[in-house]
This record gives structure tokens, sequence and C-alpha cells, in this order.
């Protein structure tokens, strides 16, 4: 129990203080259950494999793009991280911003509770939330007397969060940026006290080259982080037909699938102090009978009770 806390409180911990971080193996399978090449590693490699449903929030222009500018970012960020077709991707809208509150998070990690709620309710697995953030510039001298001069380097970053939606936890959290060398077009003895005073012009090709590559790279990251991931889902609701998973013709179903329902295990707490239940043993199976566009019936193979909010995974 008590490593269970410590490995969660540094995986936090080191997100918020760095800004740049990835999901901690130990604690996250735990909750999220073996990876893909774990079980691979353990001989199931039969199994059918089903897509992920993935909602991608509106990406916080905290560098002040622009609504073009940013819709055309997040076309290319999609159509590099679904260049596979081994996600379907759903557009979400973030709250409205009550007025006078800012909506720019706190260490760039958006983590709204109803957003989560919201697409939980709609059978998402992952929710990804991006966060385009202001240049930093930092002066400094480049060559020798007589001939040395004041640059600057501009560092343009984007900050990119993964939450897994099934078991509310956050999987991946990670900064990505490219610094862009500019001359100082006017010198200011303090510049090395006060950075904010610098003045400088970037070349607006090498801006757009410099997006180009941190959106390629943030897709790279976290497609990986989510394909070592197996698929992960859960009871929507339960009626006469058996319980209704959040698993469907658009992600690939079949009928007869069988899924095993998970228990739960131990009870851990977040950072933030929200529990965190870990993946107890298989309770029981459930056999896919009927499939729709977005979820299936999928009746219990035992005299087991089954119930909304459940998890289950496909039975390997």
């Amino acid at each position: 129990m008590k490593k269970h806390v410590r490995n969660l409180i540094i995986l936090f911990c080191f997100a918020l203080a760095s800004l740049s971080c990835s999901y901690s193996k130990s604690v996250y399978e735990s909750v999220a259950g073996l990876s893909s090449k774990s079980l691979y590693d353990l001989g199931f490699s039969g199994a059918p494999v089903l897509k992920k449903r993935v909602m991608v929030l509106p990406f916080l222009d905290q560098a002040g793009l622009g609504k073009e500018k940013v819709d055309q970012f997040t076309e290319m960020f999609l159509s590099d991280f679904n260049a596979n077709g081994n996600y379907v991707i759903h557009k979400g809208s973030l709250p409205s911003n009550p007025a006078g509150k800012s909506k720019a998070p706190e260490f760039g990690i958006i983590a709204d509770p109803e957003e989560v709620q919201k697409a939980a309710e709609k059978g998402m697995n992952i929710m990804i939330t991006a966060v385009l953030s202001p240049e930093n510039a930092r002066a400094r001298k480049k060559g020798i007397w007589p001939f040395r001069r004041v640059v600057a380097d501009v560092e343009i970053p984007m900050i990119v969060n993964a939450f897994d939606v099934v078991n509310g936890t956050l999987c991946l959290s990670h900064l990505e940026s490219v610094k862009i060398e500019t001359d100082v077009e006017e010198f200011d003895p303090l510049f090395d006290k006060d950075p904010g005073t610098l003045k400088y012009e970037l070349d607006p090709e090498k801006v757009d080259q410099a997006w180009a590559q941190i959106l390629k790279r943030q897709a790279e990251v976290i497609n990986r982080t989510l394909e070592a991931q197996p698929w992960m889902g859960r009871i929507l609701s339960v009626d006469s037909r058996g319980a209704v998973v959040n698993a469907g013709e658009d992600v690939g179903l079949k009928t007869g699938v069988v899924f095993e329902v998970l228990g739960k295990a131990e009870i851990i707490q977040s950072a933030s102090g929200r529990p965190i239940s870990l993946l107890g043993p298989s309770i029981g199976e459930l056999k896919v009978t009927e499939i729709r566009e977005d979820h299936a019936f999928a009746p219990p193979l035992s005299d087991i009770s089954v119930q909304k909010g459940q998890l289950v995974r496909i039975k390997r």
C-alpha cells in the first residue's frame, strides 16, 4: 500500500514540477492492467484488438495564435496521431469561462472533473488536452569580442495531457519545445537581469516549422503511450439483455467476444486526494451477443451480479 502511494505521489509531483513527464509504469499499469507488450510476453497474442475512443478537447491557446491557427494545428496533430487509424476520434468542447476567471491551468495540466465525466458518459477511453504555451525568450552573448552580439533563444512550448477516462488516472503529461535563435533588435545592458525587456522578431516560416515539429513529436509520444496499454472498458448499464458495454461496431467489436469483469483491489489516494481503485481479479465473464454502433449487449456467462460502472477487458 505504501509503495503504491509513494509512486503515485512521485508521478504527480514530477509532472507538476517539470511540466514534462511520462507516466509511472509501475503505478499506472497497476491501475490500467498489463501493457500490450506484457500480455504478448505471457503468450496472450490471439485476442481481438479494439480501437480506443479518444476525446480531444480544443487546444488551449495561451500563445495568442488565434482560432484559425489553432484549428490548423489541431488537424495537423490529429493527422499524425491517428495516421494508422487506431483510434476513433471525437472532438469535445471546453466549459464556458466564467467572467473574470482565467482558463489557464496551473502547471499546464487540465483536469476538469466535469469534462472527464462527460467523456466517460460518452463511452470514451481517453481524453486529450493540450496547451499551446507562450514563448519563453532568453538573451545571451554570442561571438568573440569585438564581434560579440546579443541574440535571443526563443523557446516555443506545448504541453499535452492524456487521461484514462475508464480508470480516472493521468497516464501522460508531456512537454515538447523547439528553440529558435534570433537577433535582438534593441540592446539593453540589463537584458540578463530582466529578459522581459528583450525586443526581437521571429521568422514566421521558422515558427511554423517549429510548431510542425512539436505537433509531430507530441503525436508520436502519446501514440506510443496509448498503443502500449490494453483496451479497457466499462459497463454503462444493465438491463434484461445483460450488461451494456461501451464498445460497439465503431471500435471493431464482434459477437462472441468474451469480456472479463474486474473487481476492485486496494484503494490508493492520488496527490489531489481523490481515491483510485487498483484493478482486482476477474470476478466473472460476459459474452457479446448483440452489437450496436457505439455499445454492445453482453449477458453474464455465469450467475454473477454485474453493476453499472464496473470495468471490463477482453478475455485473453
